[in-house]
């Protein structure tokens, strides 16, 4: 049986936008957990979801590997995904190294409350980049 550490992550909803607060570190000693509960938020029936990492100053291949989970759960429930990144920093170079910023969507520094925060994370125009329309 795998013992997955205990994350307390913020958890908040703003305009409809489901907005998952990162700690400051992710790595292989929270990721199962952090990854675990953002899954299951997305499977809750969540319309849509950010990822706010600005206050995250870590994140190893644990960490990008729950950001490609929860974009291809999001992208197979069809629940827009996005994430807010710091300005500049480790978490942004990680995202721009391993292509995260080219597969979700993401808008810099932290969320603000009310419709500004679902207009600013809006992932109109890169959902579906490279896809054929459904019909």
């Amino acid at each position: 049986m795998r013992h997955l550490s205990t994350v307390d992550l913020e958890v908040e909803q703003v305009s409809g936008v489901t907005i998952v607060h990162f700690p400051q570190e992710v790595d292989a000693v929270n990721a199962a957990a952090i990854r675990e509960r953002v899954l299951r938020l997305l499977n809750s029936g969540v319309t849509e979801m950010l990822l706010d990492l600005t206050g995250t100053r870590f994140l190893d291949s644990a960490g990008v590997h729950i950001i490609v989970r929860a974009h291809g759960r999001s992208t197979a429930l069809r629940v827009p995904l996005s994430a807010a990144i710091p300005e500049e920093g480790t978490v942004r170079r990680v995202f721009e190294l391993t292509g995260l910023s080219r597969l979700v969507p993401t808008t810099t520094g932290r969320p603000r409350p009310g419709p500004a925060a679902s207009r600013s994370c809006s992932t109109a125009g890169a959902r579906g980049r490279g896809r054929k329309p459904r019909r």
